[in-house]
Order: C-alpha cells, then structure tokens, then sequence
C-alpha cells in the first residue's frame, strides 16, 4: 500500500468506486450498493468525512500511516469528538459515512476490519436539556450519600429497595417483584424476572451475600424479598434526594439513574478486562434486561464508552 496520509488513501477507495450515473436500484437488488458511490454530494460527504478522520489521527494517533490499521477504536474516538458539536442527526449521519468507508477501503486495499461493528453512537451533546436530564446517571458519592442517609434515619423499606437496584442494576417493578425464593445461595444466582416476564439470572457477590441473607431471614419462600411496591421505591429516593438538597442536580430522575450508574461501572469493569466494545455492549445490555445487541439501549444507559 502505497504511504499517503489516511485521508489520500480514503478518497483513493472512494474514487475507484465511484459510479455517476450508475442505476441505484438496481445495485441494491443486487447487494452491491454498499460498495458504490452513486452521486457527486455523496462521494464529497465521504470525503469530507476522510479529511476529518485524518486530522483527528494526526493529533491523536500519528503513529497510524495506513487505513489497514485504523481500528474501531479510533472510529470512536473521533465520533465522541464529534458528539461535543454535533446534533443527533449528524452523529448518525457520521455512523453511515464510516460503514460506507470501511466497505470502501476494505475492496480497495483488501484487509479485514470490524469498525462498524464495534463502534457505538454516542450521545449529542447537543441534546435538549429535559432529553439529557432523562439519561442522567447518579454519581456514585451522591448514591452513597443517599444509602448512608436511608440507613441512618429511614424505616422505610424503600432504602434496601434503592441498595438492591444498585447492587444488581435492576427496575424498581424488579425490586418489588423479588421473593426469597429467587435467591439460589448454591450457585450464587439471583433469578429475576423483567418486562416481559423475561428471565434473567445474576451473579450475587460476596458483598452482595450478608444483605440478602439478612433480608430474606425468617421469612417464607413465596414471601417477597423487600414487601414495597415500586412507586415507593422511587418515592423514598426522591425523599431522600431532597433532604440532602440533591433534588436541583437530578430533577427528573428515578432509579433509572441509578441503574446507568451500574450500567457505567459494569461497562468500564469488562472493559478493563479486555473486552470488546461489542462483547461488553452485550454483557451490559443483556444483564440490565433487554437483551443482546441493543446499541440504542446502550447509548442512553453508558455515556462514557471507552
């Protein structure tokens, strides 16, 4: 492969598929649009693209000479750049633009990648104020401030329900739900079921164990686990929120914030342990309740996709 900046080569893929003129529908009957540029205005937003792409590289990854090894980490780091000044639209719009490249540039220069698979959509800084105010995730000092606060002067139930959503990133209708059978102490599972009436099964901690055992003591199997309903959960942190003059920082949040918090923390263990982004992606979406392969889950629940 001949040594030309990243955006040389990029534009170089997209001009040797570039075909004005040449019939849209019929290449898409065929499966070959993905591997066609069809009209002047797309191979300039391409391009564009490529040009950025470069500039991004040079500042940030100068090491990097050819697009064979571009990875998708890279993709995504340039598309979280983007998202500081870009719209919701126009992330998207980059998402396209960087699929439609990697199938360019891998008939071009004949190597294997899996940018579009990996890479995710981050969230637009430009989103509406009430739109980000509803993906906002609890900080974790604030939490232990609210769980230190419930336990110290609360007898509402509703505190063990807020420590149960934390430590197993459930609903608040997935707390109320729980009954002490649902605790298997052999293999260290919690059985829970979700929208849906999906099952899900997991992993209790060690720091986990001493909780359960001392919630679910004296009581029947088909007792549940807490004895709260879900409004109640969610009223018993506002509560508390208020008390500690937290309301201001999350106006409109509920235990969905505590399970991004969760989500975060799950995403940013896998993460360090060498998995992908679209291994962890899985991980994440299925262990919250919504199963595999959810990238728009994932986006409102994991701002930080490292």
């Amino acid at each position: 492969m001949a040594k030309h900046n990243l955006a040389y080569q990029i534009d170089s893929a997209i001009q040797q598929a570039f075909r004005p003129g040449a019939d849209k529908h019929s290449g898409k009957h065929t499966g070959d649009s993905r591997g066609i540029v069809y009209s002047y205005n797309e191979k300039k937003s391409l391009q564009q693209v490529g040009y950025e792409f470069k500039s991004y590289m040079r500042a940030n990854f100068p090491g990097i000479e050819y697009v064979k090894d571009i990875e998708a980490d890279h993709w995504q780091g340039f598309l979280n750049q983007k998202s500081e000044t870009c719209s919701t639209a126009t992330i998207k719009n980059y998402v396209s633009r960087i699929s439609k490249i990697e199938v360019l540039c891998q008939s071009k220069f004949r190597f294997k990648s899996n940018w579009a698979e990996c890479i995710l959509t981050p969230q637009s800084a430009k989103t509406p104020s009430n739109e980000k105010l509803r993906t906002q995730m609890m900080d974790k000092n604030d939490l232990v401030r609210v769980l230190d606060y419930g336990y110290k002067n609360c007898t509402s139930k509703g505190v063990l329900g807020i420590d149960l959503s934390y430590r197993f990133g459930l609903r608040d209708a997935e707390v109320a739900s729980l009954r002490v059978r649902d605790i298997d102490y052999n293999n260290r599972l919690l059985h829970v079921v979700g929208k849906g009436g999906r099952h899900r099964y997991l992993v209790i901690e060690d720091s986990d164990l001493q909780l359960l055992k001392n919630i679910s003591k004296g009581k029947c199997l088909d007792d549940r686990l807490v004895g709260i309903n879900a409004d109640s959960i969610n009223q018993q942190l506002n509560r508390i929120l208020k008390t500690l003059k937290l309301k201001d920082k999350y106006p409109l949040t509920s235990i969905h914030s505590i399970r991004k918090l969760k989500a975060q923390e799950l995403w940013t263990t896998k993460r360090n342990d060498g998995c992908s982004k679209k291994e962890t992606m899985d991980y994440v979406s299925s262990y919250l309740g919504h199963g595999k392969g959810r990238f728009d889950i994932i986006n409102i629940y994991v701002q930080n996709q490292h």
